[in-house]
């Protein structure tokens, strides 16, 4: 069985692949960078919620946060209200999608 460190690290290499991004993780580094692109990748097994977000920008002030199965409808709300200007996409397997924010 695969931990979850391993299972990030591989989530981070494949969408570095994917997106020509270098890799910088490490405190207080985006997983990774493209351009002004600072990108946050989480592959966690539900969907990130409020708190995970947030935890998620705070560290490092991501503009793109790329979740696996991307995010509660709280956290697309809050992400609304307090994150305009960060792009939120789901999916790690080819090209991630973004996510809508509702009006």
């Amino acid at each position: 069985m695969v931990n979850s460190a391993k299972k990030g690290k591989r989530a981070e290499q494949k969408v570095a692949k994917q997106l020509k991004a270098t890799r910088k993780a490490g405190p207080n580094n985006p997983d990774l960078k493209k351009g002004k692109d600072r990108i946050e990748v989480k592959n966690y097994k539900n969907s990130l919620t409020t708190a995970q977000l947030r935890s998620a920008y705070a560290q490092n002030h991501a503009n793109v946060i790329i979740s696996a199965k991307g995010f509660t409808e709280d956290a697309i709300e809050y992400a609304k209200k307090h994150m305009p200007k960060v792009q939120l996409r789901k999916g790690l397997k080819g090209k991630s999608k973004l996510v809508k924010r509702r009006k």
